[in-house]
């Protein structure tokens, strides 16, 4: 029998641009504003993502809009999952004591960041940086900043399908 070999070529990585975006509202509220201010059309998607950290399966909202003028795809995805209370913390009475939700961040090392703004797709680094100038003078919006994607150590974790 002759053996056969199968050579894989380079495997291409998903390139991506990703903004971090600092802010205390809910996640409907800052779509709407994505749509608002940035032309966007993002809705929410059926089926979370979904993670499994150590013990516990994490649903992260995402909200996704692919532009057919363009070819990009936008999304914008939860950073923080609030799971079943894990922690029990004093609060300085003799009597009470309050259980804390579970935190757990789909992007880790960015732990503070409330959501992520991704754009997939060839997009110039220009128009991106555009975006994120247009995202930081929104209202209710604390910071944003782009995020150096090549440097992120958990970049699986923003590949949605």
């Amino acid at each position: 029998m002759q053996a056969h070999k199968m050579l894989l070529g380079a495997v291409e990585e998903d390139s991506f641009w990703l903004a971090a975006i600092y802010t205390n509202i809910e996640s409907f509220k800052l779509a709407f504003l994505l749509n608002k201010h940035l032309g966007l059309r993002l809705k929410r998607e059926r089926e979370d993502v979904d993670y499994s950290h150590k013990n516990t399966e994490a649903f992260y909202e995402r909200y996704t809009f692919k532009d057919p003028l363009n070819s990009h795809i936008y999304n914008l995805v939860a950073n923080k999952y609030k799971g079943r209370p894990q922690k029990v913390l004093n609060s300085g009475s003799l009597f009470e004591e309050e259980l804390a939700p579970q935190v757990l961040n789909l992007i880790p090392e960015y732990e503070k960041v409330n959501f992520f703004f991704k754009v997939e797709e060839d997009m110039p680094g220009h128009l991106f940086a555009k975006l994120v100038n247009r995202i930081s003078q929104m209202s209710r919006v604390i910071a944003v900043h782009p995020v150096d994607v090549d440097r992120l150590k958990s970049k699986q974790n923003l590949i949605f399908e």
